[in-house]
């Protein structure tokens, strides 16, 4: 079986409407938010502390 080349030049997004791009673009900042402030909260203990004295157990 002969692998597909995928060519990055070529690649367009004229198929994927505008919407579907931000949503792209927003949840991949959102999820890398969310892994930064993770690991802020297992590697810092005074932000652990802030965290949980504000009532949130992770």
């Amino acid at each position: 079986m002969k692998a597909k080349t995928f060519y990055a030049k070529n690649f367009n997004f004229d198929n994927a409407s505008k919407d579907q791009i931000i949503f792209l673009a927003v949840s991949g900042l959102i999820i890398f938010l969310a892994k930064a402030t993770y690991e802020l909260y297992l590697h810092n203990p005074a932000f652990h502390m802030f965290i949980q004295s504000k009532g949130i157990f992770l």
